[in-house]
């Protein structure tokens, strides 16, 4: 299985296939020059369509970003679903920083694949909550916090590299809403936009509305 395979079935069917990552000689299997090229082929094309649903306007995209969050993903899916692969291979595939600074550009290009880390996690952490793949994918998300709403106490989160990005940043507010993730309620700007995207229509979101009447986001205190 090929990372553009893997990323073709993920959009287009809805669900995942994985090959193992881990070849018999224990070596990582590394995806090729024309199995990358394809996929940023399927993933440019896939963009176009996702921005159009974004509110406001998206960053430009990023193509290293593009590629490290689609291979990232791929070698993520695959241990979980072959679940031999030792802690060595697990963050020598998963450790591998991105090769451009974070910013809009980057966080976005990232997202479009790592928006799925969240379900990684949980489906890792059921499976076996002591797998060294749970400890890797919580340190992904802490490093990724756009991509990772929905995780549970990844703290303390780091907005600066997306923050100043309109559409980016009600994307992250969105998340929030969506998955009731009341630890990422940790400054008042967050807090602030939850309130207003909520607004009147607070049941809709009543734990959020309740927490946010309760708490002090600048002390996290009640």
């Amino acid at each position: 299985m090929t990372v553009a395979r893997f990323v073709e079935s993920l959009f287009k069917e809805g669900r995942v296939r994985v090959g193992e990552s881990v070849g018999r000689d224990g070596q990582l299997r590394q995806p090729t020059a024309d199995d990358l090229q394809e996929t940023k082929a399927i993933l440019k094309e896939f963009e176009l369509s996702y921005r159009a649903d974004l509110s406001g306007d998206p960053p430009a995209v990023s193509d290293k970003a593009l590629l490290w969050g689609a291979v990232t993903t791929f070698y993520a899916s695959s241990f979980l679903a072959y679940r031999d692969a030792g802690e060595d291979a697990i963050r020598l595939a998963l450790s591998v920083p991105c090769a451009e600074a974070s910013s809009p550009s980057v966080c976005y290009a990232v997202d479009l694949t790592l928006r799925f880390l969240p379900d990684l996690f949980r489906l890792a952490r059921a499976a076996s909550p002591n797998d060294p793949l749970v400890s890797v994918l919580r340190e992904l998300a802490h490093q990724w916090p756009l991509s990772s709403v929905g995780i549970a106490g990844v703290e303390p989160v780091d907005l600066s590299s997306f923050r100043d990005n309109a559409c980016l940043l009600q994307l992250y507010i969105d998340r929030i809403i969506a998955t009731k993730d009341r630890s990422r309620l940790n400054e008042p700007l967050i807090c602030d936009k939850i309130r207003a995207a909520i607004g009147l229509h607070s049941e809709l979101a009543p734990e959020l509305s309740s927490y946010l009447i309760t708490t002090n986001p600048q002390t996290g205190t009640e």
